[in-house]
C-alpha cells in the first residue's frame, strides 16, 4: 500500500487490478474520551439516518439499488466509514460518504437513541455478552475501554442531541485517512480528486497520526471473582484474563500471539480444546483470545462448561499455562502456531475490504504500512524460552475471573 500526502490529507492507495467492487475506508482517530459511554457508537449509527439533501428511506433506497454497502463502527480507538461499491460507481458513492459526513441532521436522534437502548437491553439476555461486559467493563475500570453495554445503560438517557453534534465535531476535528483498495486507472486523478473533494478529511499542520502511548497496569492487585448469578443456566460461562502489552511491544506482542495460537485460539488442535473439551470432558467450548488495542491489550481464556466443573475448568486453565511455563513446546508445534498465525493474516487479507481495514488500521494507530510483515518477522524469531517466558508472565499476574452459573454452584 502507498502512503500519498496531499493538502494535508493522508491518502493511502492500494492497486487491486481485475477486481470488479472497490473499498473506500475513511478513518478518524479517537483521541478523547466520549463525554457518555456510547456517544461515538450513537453519533456513527446517526450518520445513516438521514442528511439535509436525503432522507434515510432514499439513502438506503440507492445504496440498495446501486449495491453499494456502507457501514460506520466506532471502536475503542478509531471511527470507521467504509464503502464497497462497483467500480464504476466510484463518484455516487464517493458523494454519498462526504454527504452523509458532513450533512447529517440527526433529525432521527431520539428515535435511534431509542432503539440503541433496547438493542443493548436484547443484547445483555444473552449470558455470554453479558459475561464479556462484566468483563471488560472491570478489567478497564474508569478507562475509556470500559464503554460497555451496561455502562452505556447508565447514562444514554442523559445523552443530547447537541452532545452528537459535539462529538461529531470532534470526529471531524481528529487525526484522519482516506484508504482506498480498487482499480487505480489514473493515480494522480484519484489523488486529485481527493484533495479536491475530501477537504474535510485534512490534518492539521501539527496533527501528526497518534505515537503509540505506554500501557497502564491491571487496577486489581490480586486475584479477583466476579460471580453472576443465574439460577436457570444449564451452562456455566467462564471469562478469565489479565492486561498484557499490546503491539507498541513488538517482541513480547508476538510471544504472547503464539502462546495464545498454542494454548487456545487455533481451533481444534489448540491444547485447551484437547486437554479440557476432548480428554477431560470439561468443556463445551473452550478457547483463548489475545485482543491488542493501542493503550493496553487483553489475554483472556474462556469456556462455556456444566456448572459442577467451574473449579475443575479453572484449575485446567492454570494447568494448561503451567504447562508451557515448565515443558518446552516442541518444534513441531511452535513451526505449526507460527504457520497458523501467518495464514490467518493471509486469509484476513485477501479482499478490498479487509486490506484497506487492516492497513487503514495499523497506519492511524501509527504502527506503518509495513507492519505486518514487521511483526511476522518477530513472530518466526518467537522460540520455545520465549513461549515460557510469556506463559510465566501471564502466570504471575492477578488475574480477573468473570463467572455465570446458577447461586448453588458460587465458588
Amino acid at each position: 500500500m502507498k502512503e500519498i500526502k496531499k493538502n494535508n490529507i493522508n491518502i493511502l492507495l492500494e492497486d487491486a487490478p481485475k477486481t470488479p467492487r472497490t473499498c473506500v475506508s475513511l478513518f478518524f482517530k479517537i483521541d478523547k474520551k466520549e463525554k457518555y459511554y456510547g456517544l461515538n457508537s450513537l453519533m456513527a449509527r446517526l450518520l445513516v439516518q438521514g442528511t439535509k439533501k436525503y432522507t434515510s428511506e432514499k439513502i438506503a433506497s440507492i445504496f440498495e439499488n446501486e449495491c453499494i454497502d456502507l457501514s460506520f463502527k466506532a471502536k475503542q480507538d478509531y471511527i470507521k466509514a467504509t464503502l464497497v461499491f462497483l467500480n464504476e460507481d466510484f463518484n455516487l458513492a464517493a458523494e454519498m460518504i462526504k454527504d452523509l459526513i458532513l450533512n447529517s441532521t440527526f433529525e432521527e436522534f431520539e428515535k435511534e437513541k431509542f432503539k440503541f437502548k433496547n438493542e443493548i437491553i436484547s443484547d445483555l439476555d444473552s449470558p455470554r455478552f453479558k459475561l464479556s461486559d462484566s468483563f471488560i467493563k472491570n478489567i478497564f475500570e474508569n478507562h475509556p475501554y470500559a464503554s460497555t453495554h451496561t455502562k452505556i445503560l447508565e447514562t444514554i438517557d442523559d445523552i443530547t442531541k447537541q452532545d452528537v453534534i459535539e462529538a461529531h465535531q470532534k470526529m471531524l476535528n481528529s487525526k484522519k485517512a482516506i484508504v482506498f483498495t480498487g482499480v487505480i486507472e489514473n493515480e494522480n486523478e484519484l489523488v486529485d480528486y481527493f484533495a479536491d473533494n475530501f477537504d474535510f478529511m485534512a490534518n492539521a499542520e501539527n496533527n501528526a497520526i497518534c505515537e503509540i502511548e505506554d500501557n497502564f497496569d491491571l487496577n486489581i492487585k490480586e486475584d479477583k471473582i466476579i460471580f453472576i448469578e443465574k439460577n436457570d443456566a444449564e451452562q456455566a460461562q467462564i471469562l478469565q484474563g489479565i492486561l498484557v502489552p499490546s503491539y507498541n511491544d513488538e517482541k513480547m506482542s508476538a510471544k504472547i500471539a503464539v502462546l495464545n495460537n498454542i494454548l487456545g485460539s487455533s481451533g481444534l488442535s489448540s491444547r485447551l480444546f484437547v486437554n479440557l473439551r476432548d480428554k477431560k470432558g470439561l468443556a463445551y467450548t473452550v478457547r483463548s483470545q489475545y485482543e491488542t488495542l493501542l493503550h493496553s491489550a487483553i489475554f483472556n481464556m474462556y469456556i462455556g462448561t456444566h456448572p459442577k466443573n467451574i473449579q475443575k475448568s479453572l484449575d485446567g486453565f492454570i494447568d494448561e499455562l503451567t504447562k508451557l511455563y515448565k515443558e518446552p513446546v516442541s518444534t513441531q508445534e511452535l513451526i505449526g502456531a507460527k504457520e497458523n498465525i501467518s495464514g490467518r493474516l493471509k486469509y484476513f487479507s485477501q479482499n478490498n475490504s479487509q486490506i484497506a481495514a487492516i492497513n487503514g488500521y495499523n497506519y492511524t494507530m501509527g504502527l506503518g504500512l509495513d507492519y505486518n510483515e514487521k511483526f511476522m518477522k518477530e513472530i518466526n524469531l518467537v522460540t520455545a524460552d520465549d513461549i515460557q517466558t510469556a506463559a510465566k508472565m501471564i502466570l504471575d499476574k492477578p488475574k480477573l475471573t468473570v463467572i455465570i452459573a446458577p447461586e448453588s454452584y458460587r465458588v
